[in-house]
């Protein structure tokens, strides 16, 4: 990781402006999240040691859109990596999204199994008809491709 890639993450994590509407600009643009209206699936882990859940669950508060909070068993990854066929899992869903996660964690169920079904089953509410793909789109070049053989 170069040093300023270091010391932007750094900046972020003491002072993220990002959650203040107009705090950040982008291009010159000030960026408000609050104006972004698609909805969105938030998943965190329980025991993410990394990105702990109630941090992540203050996602809910910051867009316009409706959010589905998905509080998953494990911790950094495996509460992502999470199939369906690990019948050992659990998560968490709750109807509301109140401000203080605790509040939302004592009104969430626990599911049984891997949080991918409920997943599929958000998007495709969301996801409209199934489009067929275009059968005549060109190759843009032969297997495997341009990009193998640039350096």
């Amino acid at each position: 990781m170069s040093a300023a890639l270091h010391r932007d993450f750094v900046t972020a994590g003491l002072d993220n402006t990002l959650p203040r509407p107009g705090a950040t600009t982008l291009l010159g643009t000030p960026v408000d999240l609050g104006t972004v209206t698609v909805d969105t699936y938030v998943v965190a882990g329980s025991a993410d040691h990394i990105c702990p859940w109630r941090n992540c669950y203050a996602s809910t508060q910051l867009f316009g859109g409706e959010s589905r909070f998905v509080l998953s068993t494990n911790g950094h990854i495996a509460a992502l990596i999470n199939p369906p066929t690990n019948t050992k899992s659990s998560y968490q869903v709750a109807d509301t999204h109140p401000a203080d996660p605790d509040a939302w964690a004592a009104a969430a169920r626990t599911e049984r199994g891997s949080w991918w079904p409920d997943f599929a089953s958000w998007l495709k509410e969301r996801g409209g008809a199934q489009v067929a793909p275009p059968q005549d789109v060109p190759a843009l070049d032969a297997a495997p491709g341009r990009y193998v053989l640039e350096t």
